[in-house]
């Protein structure tokens, strides 16, 4: 069974305008992202890392230009939409946590209020199920007004074109077919503005109607509770009468006349020895007397609670109408409280009414993850949420996001500057530099099987608690982006670079399905070249302790 593909990245190019020039930060990034899935997405500061992830959540700068390419979700493309229309999907169906908690949290605003906010604003149930209904007919209009951009912006190109040849009757010709094809834009914009109108008519009609009813069925409701609560009046005395009620009355009044004539009989007395045994006569039988005492408020009682469970119905059904109409605060307060359970955050009740600084820095982290878990999306992107941590944190907080998915279904993507980071949470990894991807695979191939020079430099420049060499550093800086390397850009700090590495961009070669390397040394003219010696012992090293770890397991899953 084919995976379920939830996002599509194909050949985004992104660019920055500056005083200097154009920064060229992403370059045909390509990738696909499945359901229940954790892409890490690796490289050095300056990759294009982070540029990627905040153009799949459409909050670039004011200065980024998209030049090409498409980011594909649930079939739309997410770099042509509208901001309304990307207002609808941002949060609600695509969040984000960003590297740095206290950037992303108001200091002077209270926890509950930061987490409750998007609920409430963007909680306008009536109004989103109006905005749905119309959506589409609204989408059409303004994909007509579009195309329409597009045919003037190329007929001017042509007209330029033409002229410059001086094909005179050519170009007669093509104002003639341009003229047709505006004329048929027209009659499409037309039909859209009358369904749109049609539907927008429809949609208010629908909302009107389905908020009628609910106002309808709570009146109902709230009559019925209301009568049944007069019927539970404090004035009523009906439960007298009750059977039960007069026995246990009738049983009490004579234990009560008992223990009255002991009382009067010992106090009559003289003899201590027979005032001894009265007292001890009179307390048996008030302790035999409580059982009915008791029993006989709980029936008194019973009007009571049932007038408080009663009032508690009419609260929750006037609660529930407006919750049909909006989140309200108690929901959102709910809800929020519950997630912050679900990130790890204890006594949420109480944290809700603290702020920012009164968090360490991993609870901050948890409450940044909590803002963004709160709508339920589909896919989250992790913008290096563990930089700012120290290492047993980050640990905590990785387990965490990894708990999240596996509970939750998410999609993950995962950036990130350090590979051991993601070692055991990837599914797949896609190693980035000067704004490309370089390698992609599978996370046990990425780190068993690399193929690029980049990812050799990378794995071997990782610390690990067993290793006795001198770590391998990366020689050089990154490239100029706003002067991009012809070749390969990596070929300036390649040690195995070759001349065409400076003359040739290489293609993505396969290594398997699921791996794919960008480097000539996978060329089948290439000289074989070995990886770093490190990384070699590195991985064989790892190879073994993993294949003790798998033969531990089995070991003991044949013993159980």
């Amino acid at each position: 069974m084919a995976e379920k593909k939830k996002l599509a990245v194909e050949d985004l190019t992104i660019s920055f305008w500056t005083n200097q020039g154009m920064v060229r930060a992403v370059r045909g990034v390509s990738f696909d992202l499945f359901e229940g899935e954790t892409l890490a997405i690796v490289g050095e500061s300056g990759s294009g890392k982070s540029v990627t992830s905040r153009a799949i959540m459409g909050i670039l700068a004011g200065n980024a230009v998209i030049d090409k390419g498409h980011i594909y979700y649930e079939g739309q493309d997410l770099t042509k939409i509208p901001e309304d229309e990307f207002h609808r999907i941002r949060g609600d169906k695509i969040g984000m946590i960003f590297q740095d908690p206290m950037s992303s949290l108001n200091p002077i605003m209270r926890i509950g209020k930061q987490i409750t906010e998007g609920m409430i604003i963007n909680g306008k149930r009536l109004k989103q199920r109006y905005k749905r209904l119309v959506h589409q007919a609204k989408h059409d209009i303004w994909e007509t007004k579009r195309q329409r951009k597009l045919l003037v912006a190329e007929l001017q190109t042509k007209k330029r074109e033409l002229k410059k040849a001086g094909k005179t009757e050519e170009l007669a010709d093509y104002k003639a077919e341009h003229k047709r094809k505006m004329e048929e834009n027209d009659k499409k914009l037309q039909a859209a503005k009358v369904q749109f109108r049609k539907d927008k008519k429809e949609a208010k009609q629908t909302v009107k109607k389905e908020w009628n009813e609910k106002k309808k069925e709570t009146k109902e409701e709230l009559a019925r509770l209301r009568e049944e609560l007069k019927k539970h009046s404090r004035s009523d005395q009906s439960y007298k009468n009750d059977r039960k009620y007069i026995e246990l009355k009738e049983d009490i009044e004579k234990r009560r006349k008992e223990i009255n004539e002991l009382q009067k009989k010992r106090r009559t007395t003289a003899q201590s020895k027979i005032r001894i045994e009265l007292r001890n006569e009179i307390d048996h039988l008030k302790e035999e007397l409580k059982k009915p005492v008791e029993e006989l408020k709980a029936i008194r009682r019973a009007g009571g609670v049932k007038r408080k469970e009663l009032k508690r119905k009419i609260s929750e059904t006037k609660e529930n109408k407006r919750r049909f109409k909006k989140v309200t605060r108690r929901e959102a307060r709910q809800r929020a409280i519950q997630v912050m359970r679900e990130v790890g955050i204890p006594q949420p009740e109480k944290r809700l009414r603290q702020y920012p600084f009164q968090f360490s820095g991993g609870m901050r982290q948890r409450i940044v993850i909590a803002i963004a878990l709160t709508a339920s999306p589909d896919i989250l992107i992790c913008d290096e949420p563990t930089t700012a941590l120290d290492v047993t944190i980050q640990s905590q907080i990785l387990e965490l996001i990894k708990n999240l998915k596996e509970e939750r279904s998410l999609s993950v993507i995962f950036i990130t500057h350090d590979l051991g980071v993601v070692a055991n949470m990837a599914d797949r990894i896609a190693v980035m530099y000067a704004g490309k991807i370089v390698e992609i695979g599978t996370a046990d191939e990425i780190f068993y099987d690399p193929r690029h020079p980049y990812t050799w430099a990378l794995l071997s420049s990782m610390p690990d608690l067993e290793s006795t060499e001198r770590l391998v550093a990366i020689p050089g800086t990154p490239p100029n982006m706003l002067f991009p390397p012809k070749g390969d850009a990596f070929a300036e700090r390649n040690q195995y670079a070759m001349k065409i590495d400076f003359d040739e961009e290489p293609p993505f070669f396969k290594v398997s399905d699921t791996h794919y390397a960008k480097t000539w040394l996978l060329h089948k003219d290439a000289p074989e070249v070995e990886m770093p010696e490190i990384l070699r012992h590195r991985i064989e090293k790892m190879m073994k302790l993993h294949e003790e770890a798998r033969e531990v397991r089995k070991d003991a899953s044949g013993s159980r």
